[in-house]
């Protein structure tokens, strides 16, 4: 099995203090934190399976759907360049 080395991006790491500085503040900073860390463990899950999930533009371009937030990647190689992490907007 591939092993691909995942890297949060600076934009990526900038939206994950975003969430846990909202739950933080709105719910409990335990709450942010065990929320955060559900997101890691689907961006850990990149470095097997980055394939897996949706391609959007092209076949290296991709999203993860996670615990309601999408996870914007790009695959290079055997790396996964994590650049950004937003809240999933739905639809009635």
């Amino acid at each position: 099995m591939k092993h691909y080395k995942v890297i949060i991006e600076p934009e990526a790491r900038h939206n994950l203090q975003d969430i846990y500085d909202f739950i933080s503040i709105n719910y409990t900073k335990i709450k942010a934190i065990r929320f955060l860390q559900k997101l890691q463990e689907s961006i850990n899950s990149l470095a097997f399976i980055p394939e897996f999930c949706y391609a959007i533009k092209d076949e290296n371009t991709r999203d993860m759907v996670a615990n309601g937030y999408i996870i914007c990647y790009h695959v290079h190689g055997d790396h996964v360049h994590v650049v950004a992490i937003f809240k999933q907007k739905t639809t009635i």
